[in-house]
């Protein structure tokens, strides 16, 4: 495979992973409860690296999530932007003919 090809699988993947996290924790933040005396989030007494026991962790992998998908969204479309004009022109083309 091209190097251009394994790139473009290799951002495919990405995107479709941080999308996935960002869902999720798009979800969790929207179900788990939040305010004072809520205890934000669900509390543990061990602390990782992947520790997402509160609103304010969720919060902050989700934000970056939909950074990196933002970004990947951006090289997605430099890599895919000769494919993209053809596919353009073949639309309004056949639609004027």
């Amino acid at each position: 495979m091209r190097i251009k090809t394994r790139l473009k699988v290799a951002v495919d993947i990405l995107l479709f992973l941080s999308g996935l996290i960002s869902m999720a924790t798009g979800l969790a933040l929207l179900i788990l409860p939040s305010g004072p005396g809520s205890r934000a989030g669900l509390a543990s007494a061990s602390s990782s690296l992947l520790d997402l026991t509160t609103r304010g962790d969720l919060r902050l992998v989700h934000e970056w999530s939909s950074i990196m998908i933002i970004a990947l969204i951006f090289l997605h479309l430099l890599l895919n932007w000769r494919i993209i004009l053809c596919y353009a022109k073949n639309a309004f083309r056949t639609a004027s003919q």
